[in-house]
């Protein structure tokens, strides 16, 4: 099992969102198994500030940070994945600023691309949160290319 936190701001989308926003919040991903066994990933997000608009969903995205990439793993909202591979879950609607999703599992077959299509596999996830090439991307009615996101990183260590 490994965790990784993203801080999630504005400063970081690319390209800067439309209009004026201070959105944050932070999110933690937690992954187990993969490999030959099913893998999981536990996952809670808290938003605070005032967005431009409606939040309308939340994605893990692959790609370095100050770089853009596709959209991995659905988290809350709407989403752009027209199919994916989970066994269990649903996507829950996303927090509005001032609230949180606790605590929320999904999981995938052993083996099983994460998106139809992409080609990207569960333990393709790992090795690219493991390089640093993974963030989360919060999407707004006005920003739905997104309007502030967090590379995903490791816990500090004390």
């Amino acid at each position: 099992m490994a965790t990784w936190i993203a801080t999630i701001n504005v400063a970081n989308e690319t390209p800067a969102p439309a209009g004026t926003t201070d959105l944050g919040g932070t999110a933690t991903i937690t992954i187990s198994g993969g490999g030959t066994a099913a893998g999981s990933i536990t996952y809670s997000l808290a938003l605070t500030g005032t967005p431009t608009s409606t939040i309308t969903a939340a994605h893990i995205h692959t790609a370095a940070a100050g770089a853009t990439g596709p959209v991995r793993v659905n988290l809350c909202g709407a989403s752009t994945i027209t199919t994916d591979n989970r066994s269990s879950a649903t996507w829950p609607t996303c927090p509005a600023s001032g609230s949180s999703i606790p605590n929320t599992q999904v999981t995938w077959t052993s083996g099983s691309t994460l998106v139809g299509g992409t080609g990207l596999t569960f333990d393709q996830l790992v090795t690219a949160l493991r390089a640093y090439g993974a963030y989360v991307n919060v999407h707004t009615t006005t920003n739905g290319g997104g309007e502030a996101r967090g590379q995903l990183l490791p816990p500090a260590l004390p």
